[in-house]
């Protein structure tokens, strides 16, 4: 029962809570990439800017791309800064409120734009959600979620552009008509491979993404169209990019507790879902908690790497911000966490080291199996974590290094077949016990 002081407590948080508008949102979300094109000119002059641009853009992009080894640390933070705040705009100018899912997509866009997405290769897949949105007459703002998210096939774009004709008018052509394509059925896709399953596989289009690249991969081949698989990553700490996200994201965990009322209030709370799509923290728990969520996760994920002997290179990176975005769309400390412990564990027992870069990125986007955790307890995380990381070490010769969210259908085939697996030990569990 709530004593007197309880409720005085309660009522004063209230009373300091800072409810922020869609604008003052955005501008949170602007902070970050606007200080990383700020140092992008610390980095590097303008000269060595744009011929590291130059050099995102002729690779090929394909995994393991590591932007920071082929371009430098200057070029990679405009790149990324400049995919984030370009995404930004168009969904300012299409009047829409960030939420747990929109939040997910521009941390993921910004993440991937130091290893594989580039302000060169995503447009198609954009250009065929408007064209979707136009055949089926509905706004381009109820599609443009999953344009950003297609980005996944980035690669894809850079490969043909190089590979489809020594005529560059037809290889651009063909590049716009392909990705086009895919990012046209890409929204019919992913709707249908959600239900799979069941919202327990947080990245949903890495499932769905996956096995369209799959199958374009094998027609690529079938074409003879090759291309060579990227495995260069930086081996050396940059202390800069380290200083930076660690302040970054403890001026997160400040800010949500400044516009929660100077408390932490409500966290529990969240601490307690599933995760299980659609788990929109935004709306469930309040853009506050929601920024403490975040960067509660890039705090831990940071700590995670170093204690494992990492470092802190593109793919790396790409993991973090995408635990981080998705700390506003159902991940959290209680359902991630266990799954970073089972894969380290399991790699001292398939690998046998822990710091590779190999293993750090399976662990990170390893949470992408946070539900299973969050709805049938923490102790699955050390079997999600083995699973997760003998299956995602084999899955890219499947797909050439062409999707970028290899994790995402590791994570999907996973869910898949395990959920209904707990749920049948458990119908059988309860027989028995009748019995």
């Amino acid at each position: 029962m709530e004593t007197l002081n309880d409720i005085d407590v309660n009522t004063t948080i209230q009373a300091r809570k800072r409810t922020l508008n869609k604008n003052e949102q955005f501008i949170v979300l602007l902070l970050m990439p606007t200080v990383m094109l700020i140092m992008a000119f610390f980095y590097d002059n303008p000269a060595g800017l744009i011929q590291g641009l130059n050099a995102i853009r002729l690779s090929n992009d394909v995994l393991l791309t590591d932007y920071l080894v082929i371009a430098g640390a200057g070029a990679t933070l405009l790149n990324s800064s400049l995919v984030t705040l370009i995404n930004i705009a168009i969904l300012k100018k299409m009047d829409m409120k960030p939420n747990g899912i929109i939040i997910a997509s521009l941390f993921l866009l910004m993440g991937f734009s130091f290893m594989g997405k580039n302000i060169f290769n995503i447009w198609p897949f954009y250009i065929g959600g408007y064209i979707y949105s136009r055949v089926h007459n509905i706004e381009y703002k109820n599609v443009i979620i999953v344009c950003m998210l297609t980005t996944t096939m980035a690669p894809l774009s850079s490969v043909l552009a190089v590979s489809l004709s020594s005529n560059y008018i037809i290889s651009l052509a063909g590049t716009l008509a392909i990705g086009s394509f895919l990012g046209f059925i890409m929204p019919a896709v992913s709707s249908q491979i959600l239900m799979a399953h069941s919202g327990y596989n947080i990245y949903n289009m890495g499932y769905a993404g996956g096995f369209v690249s799959i199958l374009v991969f094998a027609i690529l081949r079938t074409l003879n169209i090759e291309f060579e698989r990227n495995s260069v990553v930086l081996e050396t700490m940059d202390y800069g990019l380290l200083g930076f996200f660690v302040l970054f994201f403890l001026l997160f965990i400040s800010l949500g507790f400044a516009f929660n009322g100077f408390s932490f209030s409500g966290y529990k709370k969240l601490l307690g879902r599933t995760g299980r799509s659609v788990t929109d923290m935004t709306r469930l728990d309040g853009f506050a908690l929601t920024l403490v969520n975040m960067g509660s996760l890039g705090i831990i994920s940071i700590i995670y790497v170093i204690v494992m002997g990492g470092v802190l290179n593109g793919p790396v990176i790409a993991g973090i911000l995408t635990v981080v975005g998705f700390a506003a769309f159902g991940k959290h400390i209680k359902n991630s966490v266990p799954i970073l412990v089972g894969v380290a564990v399991a790699s001292f027992f398939i690998a046998k080291d822990a710091s590779t870069t190999a293993i750090l990125i399976s662990a990170l986007f390893g949470t992408t199996l946070a539900p299973i955790v969050g709805e049938y307890g923490m102790i699955y995380g050390i079997i999600l974590g083995f699973l997760h990381l003998s299956l995602t070490l084999n899955l890219g010769v499947l797909h050439g290094g062409i999707h970028l969210y290899n994790n995402g259908l590791s994570g999907g085939i996973i869910a898949t077949i395990f959920v209904p697996m707990l749920d049948a030990l458990k119908k059988e569990k309860k027989d028995a016990l009748r019995d």
